[in-house]
C-alpha cells in the first residue's frame, strides 16, 4: 500500500465496464475506484471527507479477492483510529 499523488488521483480511469462491476463503488462511506498506471491495474480508495483517492495499491492479477480484502481491512482500520482519536479527544 501506498500514497497516491494527488495529480495522478484526478485522472480517470479507462477500464472496461465487466472489470468496473468486479470493483464495489463504496465500503463503510469510503470510495473505491481503479485505475491503470504504467500498464498496471491498481485499487485506489477516498476517505469520505476528502476528493481524491490518497491511499492506493496493485491489484494482484491472480488474486482480486485478497487486494479488495486487504484494502478493507485498511478501511476497517481506519475507521476504528478515527473512533479512537475522537473519544480521546472527549476526555
Amino acid at each position: 500500500m501506498m500514497l497516491v499523488d494527488d495529480t495522478e488521483c484526478r485522472e480517470k480511469s479507462y477500464l472496461s465496464k465487466d472489470t468496473l462491476k468486479q470493483i464495489p463503488a463504496r465500503y463503510r462511506g469510503w470510495k473505491l475506484t481503479t485505475k491503470v498506471s504504467n500498464g498496471k491495474l491498481w485499487l485506489r480508495w477516498q476517505h469520505p471527507s476528502e476528493d481524491f483517492s490518497r491511499y492506493g495499491c496493485p491489484i494482484n492479477e491472480h488474486d482480486l479477492a485478497s487486494t479488495i480484502n486487504q484494502v478493507k481491512f485498511a478501511i476497517d482500520l481506519a475507521i476504528k483510529l478515527e473512533e479512537s482519536a475522537k473519544q480521546n479527544q472527549q476526555i
